[in-house]
């Protein structure tokens, strides 16, 4: 069933017409003619939470044969680990704890950095080296995270990606 707001084909052009010049009107007439400005939004205080929703980066430097964490501690929610090769051979970054079974990154070429994303919740995770013996050899931590006073954040899937700086 077709529904007609004009008589005729003429009526019709004429409507069409009528809406295209009240719709360049009306964006003429808000516009003052040079691109809008945008606006600088001050930057808040962080809080506990505020900081535990926007996410937390840890830095991971790894070398033959440790891991360094910076910081080494975190807050319950997304936490980016940006990892850092700064040995002489491949090394690939892994953590378990609750919630978290199977993440890690690709091999890390030497000099070469990766990220891995990772919902955590509270409580401790282990960070190693997979490569071959590596976790043997001394690239084995601990990462103690807390609770950010609101919900837990739902395990989710973790993200990785690896590149050569």
């Amino acid at each position: 069933m077709a529904v007609h707001w004009f008589p005729s084909p003429r009526g019709a052009r004429e409507g069409l017409r009528f809406l295209a010049l009240a719709a360049l009107t009306a964006a003429t007439a808000c516009s003052n003619g040079s691109a809008p400005t945008p606006t600088p939004t001050p930057t808040p205080t962080p809080t506990p939470s505020a900081s535990a929703r926007a996410g937390t980066t840890i830095t991971v430097t790894e070398k033959e044969y440790s891991l360094a964490l910076s910081p080494a501690q975190a807050t319950s929610g997304t936490v980016t680990f940006v990892v850092d090769n700064a040995g002489t051979v491949a090394h690939a970054l892994a953590i378990a704890g609750p919630g978290v079974s199977n993440a890690h990154t690709s091999t890390i070429p030497p000099g070469g950095r990766a990220r891995l994303t990772v919902a955590l919740r509270p409580g401790s995770y282990e960070l190693w080296c997979p490569i071959a013996k590596h976790k043997e050899l001394g690239m084995d931590t601990r990462l103690q995270v807390r609770g950010n006073g609101s919900a837990s954040p739902t395990p989710g899937s973790a993200a990785a990606s690896a590149t050569k700086h």
